[in-house]
């Protein structure tokens, strides 16, 4: 038979379920758009839609060939009220108070699974695995549940300040811990949430899954991404809190404004900069070698 007749049956029995999960995760970033716009820690948000797509659009030909059974019309249409009831309460509920993220997680449960059900359908455990990936970084996206983000918030405040201050002491300055502030002789600097390294963290987490994509890493290195995202986003933010301080009781709060954001810009250039040269130094330039071969591979098949 003509590949590219097989490969247009293929894509048409894969289609409804592409528009279904398509039509789920959509639904579910509009629910996310209220932390991204108003939420302190999240507005690299509005990046991952369209990056998660572009990875799914570069492994077209994992579905294009494939030639998923259809479900039983008896399972269909219920499975479809349930699901569209089940998302509708989630959203009406999302909508009563968007700042509450445990609907917004169920919603996100009921989503993730029923990618994973279609991927299972269109070409089982090889494509589930291989989706593994792109779904966790699409899952990047969405808020972290209340108490996690207050936990992560409150641990990281203080590992910050502890860290800074020994900086500053190390280096001859007489600081000290006040709180969440950093104190000189009666002038302070306040540690605040969105500069305690969470808004570091969280991007360089997303940053560290993409380039791991991007590079189609093996497992090892992607855990070492996510791990090294996390270290650097630490550090940068010890770095950046320590020498804030130090223009502000050396040099006084005007140049501490005029130095505030520019530091957060040259930090996330840095880290961003650093993960990529890591990524690249996993690659050595043969992974994507054997994506390619891989594909090639599977399309003359």
């Amino acid at each position: 038979m003509n590949p590219e007749i097989v490969g247009e049956q293929g894509g048409r029995a894969v289609l409804p379920w592409l528009v279904l999960v398509s039509g789920a995760w959509l639904q579910l970033y509009v629910a996310c758009t209220y932390g991204w716009l108003h939420g302190d820690y999240y507005a690299y948000g509005w990046y991952v839609p369209p990056l998660a797509a572009f990875f799914c659009f570069r492994l077209r030909h994992l579905w294009w060939n494939a030639r998923p059974k259809p479900l039983p019309v008896s399972l269909v249409v219920p499975g479809l009220v349930l699901l569209f009831a089940a998302l509708t309460v989630l959203r009406v509920i999302n909508r009563v108070d968007p700042r509450w993220t445990l609907p917004l997680w169920i919603q996100a449960s009921v989503v993730i699974g029923l990618t994973f059900f279609a991927l299972h359908r269109i070409g089982g455990k090889v494509i589930v695995s291989r989706f593994v990936p792109i779904v966790v970084f699409a899952a990047s996206a969405i808020p972290l549940p209340s108490e996690v983000e207050r936990l992560v918030v409150s641990n990281l405040t203080d590992s910050v300040i502890f860290t800074s201050v020994r900086l500053l002491e190390w280096s001859g300055q007489p600081v000290q811990a006040i709180g969440d502030q950093i104190g000189r002789m009666g002038d302070v600097v306040r540690v605040t949430e969105g500069c305690s390294g969470i808004k570091s963290a969280q991007s360089f987490l997303m940053a560290a899954l993409f380039f791991g994509e991007w590079m189609t890493l093996r497992l090892g290195g992607r855990l070492l991404m996510v791990a090294a995202g996390i270290v650097i986003a630490w550090t940068l933010n010890v770095l950046r809190a320590s020498s804030l301080a130090w223009i502000r009781f050396e040099h006084g709060s005007d140049a501490f404004d005029r130095a505030h954001d520019l530091a957060g810009l040259a930090a996330f250039v840095a880290g961003s900069s650093i993960l990529l040269i890591i990524s690249r130094f996993l690659d050595s330039g043969k992974q994507g070698r054997r994506l390619v071969r891989r594909s090639v591979g599977g399309s003359a098949a």
